[in-house]
């Protein structure tokens, strides 16, 4: 096992500090999220979601809240969720309503869970993850997609 896997899968298994309230945040203005994106040079990771997704539930508690713990994480990341049984609108990049269906068109997301790795203009900066396949290896493959993002921002 790589060892960023290994760290990451550690820092996992931590129990959580009492008090802690970590929780996925939805997204609603992607203006407001792109600029906190550019002004901090973080990547924008958005997690395609529903409510009835077991899996989404899996990704959630196993990786990306524990990220979010993370003060490493919390210096590359910016992690946001998008429910695609919500059919909510949310502001776009470019200052337009729309709605989570036609956001997740966009980036041809049609499975849940799927991750995205976005620059704070919208562009996918690596891969996409599309399901949850391997627990064992899934966080190495979200911080591999990560480091090339950051790479190319």
């Amino acid at each position: 096992m790589r060892l960023p896997a290994l760290i990451l899968t550690m820092l996992m298994i931590a129990v959580p500090v009492s008090g802690d309230s970590v929780s996925m945040i939805a997204v609603t203005d992607l203006r407001q999220e792109a600029q906190i994106a550019s002004d901090r040079n973080l990547v924008l990771v958005i997690e395609f979601s529903s409510e009835y997704c077991g899996y989404c539930r899996k990704l959630e508690e196993l990786f990306l809240m524990p990220m979010q713990r993370n003060a490493e994480y919390n210096a590359k990341v910016l992690i946001r969720t998008v429910s695609l049984d919500a059919f909510e609108t949310l502001v776009d990049f470019d200052g337009r309503s729309m709605s989570t269906s036609d956001f997740a068109s966009r980036y041809d997301v049609s499975m849940t869970p799927t991750l995205l790795f976005l620059n704070s203009e919208g562009v996918e900066m690596s891969e996409k993850l599309v399901g949850i396949w391997s627990e064992d290896f899934y966080g190495g493959f979200i911080d591999n997609r990560i480091d090339e993002a950051r790479a190319r921002l």
